[in-house]
């Protein structure tokens, strides 16, 4: 994911910041070997987004709000003015130690697209027996969800989903069942880490994870991103309400285009645009006839 940086020079200064923080260098870990660990992957999201929109940023193109996707949250807080990058990383590096450390296997993610949000629900209800939870975990547009849970049961669900006519129903390479009631210990150690870290209101307009709602001030902040590791991600309704406050221009930060794409079939009217797949010249032209 990092490649795209490599003639970045201020990408560089922030993968050099974000070094003297972990005392290793987090573009060196972009391998399958390193992204097999969930804690060199959200670092190295974390590192991508924050590094995406500073480069962005030095072109003197102005972000007017910003959001993320589960642990992207903690970059948009970064690009909003309200986290320290260096907070970011202790804070995401103990989230993600913590996931790892509770849910060694045995659990997993799967995504349903073809659905609806209703069908699949139903589905879950049906298939799910006391012992083996899944959950919904991402409602990423009106007919692609993500569930989330205890691996036998996931692929109950997945075969259901398939039977129904689902179009996608598959794992996901993630090994850990985020967004759902089964992380509220990470949430509540994700919790004890951020209270004791500085947070300022967000300096431009944050749409937060829970409910999907714009976020004004520190402590609502923190309980978003503390929070928001053990609840139900409705992208969909987070982009939409961007689009509601007046958004002509969505950038997708690396890595990858899935939100991207996602937006521009829920928002045809919408440029959106992924920062990998376009470069950074192509996206600042677009962002300023936006």
């Amino acid at each position: 994911m990092f490649a795209r940086f490599t003639n970045e020079p201020l990408a560089r200064e922030t993968f050099d910041e974000a070094r003297s923080v972990l005392g290793y260098d987090p573009s060196a870990r972009d391998d399958p070997a390193s992204l097999a660990s969930t804690v060199d992957v959200q670092l190295g999201l974390l590192v991508a987004g924050v590094a995406s929109a500073r480069v962005l940023m030095s072109t003197g193109v102005r972000i007017d709000a910003v959001a993320g996707h589960s642990v992207g949250g903690f970059a948009a807080a970064v690009v909003a003015g309200a986290l320290d990058f260096g907070d970011a990383l202790f804070a995401v590096g103990e989230r993600a130690r913590t996931m790892e450390a509770l849910f060694p296997r045995g659990y997993g993610m799967g995504v349903l697209a073809g659905l609806r949000e209703s069908v699949v629900r139903e589905i879950v209800r049906a298939s799910v027996v006391p012992g083996d939870p899944v959950y919904v975990a991402n409602v990423n547009a009106p007919t692609q969800l993500v569930l989330a849970g205890e691996s036998r049961a996931l692929e109950r669900v997945l075969d259901a989903g398939a039977a129904a006519g689902a179009r996608k129903a598959e794992r996901l390479d993630v090994a850990v069942p985020s967004h759902c009631p089964l992380l509220a210990p990470v949430a509540a150690r994700l919790g004890e880490v951020l209270v004791e870290i500085e947070i300022d209101d967000p300096a431009i307009t944050y749409v937060g994870s829970i409910g999907a709602r714009v976020i004004r001030d520190a402590r609502t902040l923190r309980d978003d991103l503390a929070g928001g590791v053990a609840h139900e991600v409705r992208w969909h309704d987070a982009s939409t309400l961007l689009v509601e406050l007046g958004a002509t221009c969505l950038i997708e930060t690396v890595p990858g285009h899935v939100l991207t794409d996602l937006a521009q079939a829920a928002f045809p009217n919408v440029r959106a645009v992924a920062f990998e797949d376009a470069g950074t010249s192509t996206v600042v032209t677009l962002a300023r006839r936006a």
